[in-house]
């Protein structure tokens, strides 16, 4: 089951049949990780909100509202075991707030190296916008080739992200995940990462560098960290992964580190 918050006076959300942000793709959206009971980074995930939205020149929001009726919402939901969370805002400060159950996924993550490169300075770049349908064509190109999502490059031939989550690349027990002059987005669980571990850092990262890498890993809020098990390209090479005794432990450390500190 969904549960839905919306912003309006009577507290339903109604789209009008034209002209509205929503229809354009003209917002901006958090998806947070909800595990019994608990939301995961909140606050870090609203920062990341305002951030973008003052960016992109959004009216201003009441964003203590904003985290008032999420955590409303949070409450009376609690009986979701793990869960979808998203907040999703509108440039004249409107939102909508919504949960949804979201199973573990288990399946191997395969990627597929994309035809089409990243331009790291587009307006959009590095913000979880609605305009999501160069989004949705890779993932859409990714399975045509057996894959489950692209592995971006920008125009300087960096290592930027995969559709859905960032990257993090690994050599013989050391990580690095690309800079954000790449044009990649400054993911929740990339920022933790870095801030928690230190033999996590961010670097320019090149296609060369993952041909060398011992490990390579997605990062987003509901994944957290999880194996590309395989890496495609349109040579019809394919570079195969498994996961290291060193990735098995900072992953290990993160969820336990996580679930003691899920908003710090």
């Amino acid at each position: 089951m969904n549960y839905f918050y919306s912003a309006s006076p009577d507290g339903e959300f109604r789209l009008p049949p034209a002209g509205h942000p929503w229809l354009r793709g003209d917002g901006l959206f958090e998806t947070i990780k909800s595990e019994n009971g608990e939301l995961f980074f909140l606050d870090r995930h609203i920062s990341r909100l305002a951030f973008a939205a003052q960016e992109l020149r959004f009216e201003e929001a009441d964003f203590p509202s904003l985290r008032h009726e999420a955590e409303q919402l949070m409450q009376r939901t609690a009986g979701i075991p793990r869960g979808r969370f998203r907040i999703t805002l509108f440039p004249d400060a409107t939102f909508l707030i919504s949960h949804e159950e979201a199973p573990l996924r288990t399946s191997p993550q395969k990627l597929y190296l994309s035809p089409k490169l990243r331009f790291s300075d587009a307006p959009l770049t590095g913000k979880k916008s609605l305009s999501y349908g160069e989004g949705s064509f890779g993932l859409r190109l990714a399975k045509s080739y057996g894959c489950d999502d692209l592995l971006y490059l920008n125009e300087r031939e960096e290592v930027v992200e995969t559709g859905l989550a960032n990257i993090l690349v690994e050599h013989r027990g050391n990580f690095t995940t690309p800079s954000l002059a790449s044009g990649c987005l400054p993911g929740i669980v990339r920022g933790v990462l870095l801030d928690w571990f230190k033999d996590v850092t961010q670097s320019d990262i090149t296609f060369e560098d993952i041909a060398s890498a011992s490990g390579l890993y997605v990062l987003s809020s509901l994944r957290e960290i999880d194996l590309v098990t395989e890496l495609h390209t349109a040579a019809g090479t394919v570079q195969k992964f498994q996961i290291s005794a060193a990735a098995e432990k900072l992953r290990a450390d993160y969820l336990i580190n996580s679930r003691s500190l899920p908003n710090s």
